[in-house]
């Protein structure tokens, strides 16, 4: 998953310098006569020194854990996942537009019309799925997009950021969100592509009048919306629970690993 974006190292020369500031503010502390300040002086200068490596570290420990995490679980790059979600977005949108078009021509046509409220009454949960699906497929698109056109950027400052004590928290988040969005749409595009390719109701104005009439007064038709919205919903709990879970782990492992690196930092202190 790690391998469609690219660190840029110029801004870790930000972190770098920010670096040289704590430790020439560290020599300072260090030359003098006080103990406590010289005591401070060299915490200060351990800390800027460790602050090297843990951008490095950050990014090694993803890419030595993403395998053993990921096995087994197809992730479709950004750009992929982006057409994959753009498509799932035309789909949707062709259902509803059908589902109303078809209600309208019942409606019109006036000795057909009381059938338009038996459509209406059997297509609720479809319909309602189909557009809370439509936003979601919207909003993972976007963010897609997002990490596309700037999650290099987003992953390079958060590495720097990590580096620097005093923003050192700040930084894990920027570099998992990238990730979490980019785990979270690459699974989930796949699914939600294959699902919607399973719907069996579509109606296009004209004759399928004629054919969608002889399914609705058989329930062929009724039946197929029914099944309809039952898949749908089915992918829009599993679509919220996944944003759920990965919305919070993508949270733990931020927190977790501003935790880590201090507690690495305290090991070596000990030595």
């Amino acid at each position: 998953m790690i391998e469609w974006f690219t660190v840029n190292w110029q801004y870790y020369s930000i972190a770098f310098a920010a670096i040289v500031i704590e430790v020439a503010h560290a020599l300072w502390l260090m030359s003098l006569p006080s103990p406590e300040r010289r005591s401070q002086g060299y915490s200060l200068l351990f800390e800027s020194i460790e602050g090297l490596s843990y951008g490095v570290l950050l990014l090694g420990a993803i890419a030595a854990l993403e395998g053993a995490v990921l096995a087994g679980v197809s992730i479709l790059p950004p750009q992929q996942a982006a057409s994959a979600w753009d498509q799932a977005l035309k789909k949707l949108m062709d259902y509803l537009l059908g589902y109303a078009l078809f209600e309208r021509d019942l409606a019109i046509t006036v000795i057909l019309s009381p059938l338009s409220a038996t459509v209406t009454a059997s297509g609720m949960l479809a319909r309602y799925a189909a557009q809370f699906l439509l936003y979601f497929c919207a909003a993972m698109l976007f963010l897609t997009r997002v990490i596309i056109n700037y999650g290099s950027l987003m992953v390079s400052i958060g590495v720097a950021l990590t580096s620097i004590r005093r923003t050192r928290p700040i930084g894990p988040y920027l570099v998992f969100s990238v990730l979490g969005i980019a785990a979270l749409s690459g699974g989930l595009a796949p699914y939600v592509a294959s699902a919607l390719g399973q719907l069996k109701y579509s109606y296009h104005s004209g004759l399928d009048l004629f054919k969608e009439l002889g399914g609705t007064i058989w329930g062929t038709t009724i039946r197929n919306i029914l099944e309809d919205g039952r898949l749908l919903a089915e992918v829009a709990t599993v679509a919220a629970v996944a944003s759920g879970i990965g919305t919070a782990v993508a949270a733990g492992l931020s927190r977790a690993s501003g935790g880590i690196a201090h507690m690495i930092a305290e090991r070596i202190r000990g030595l």
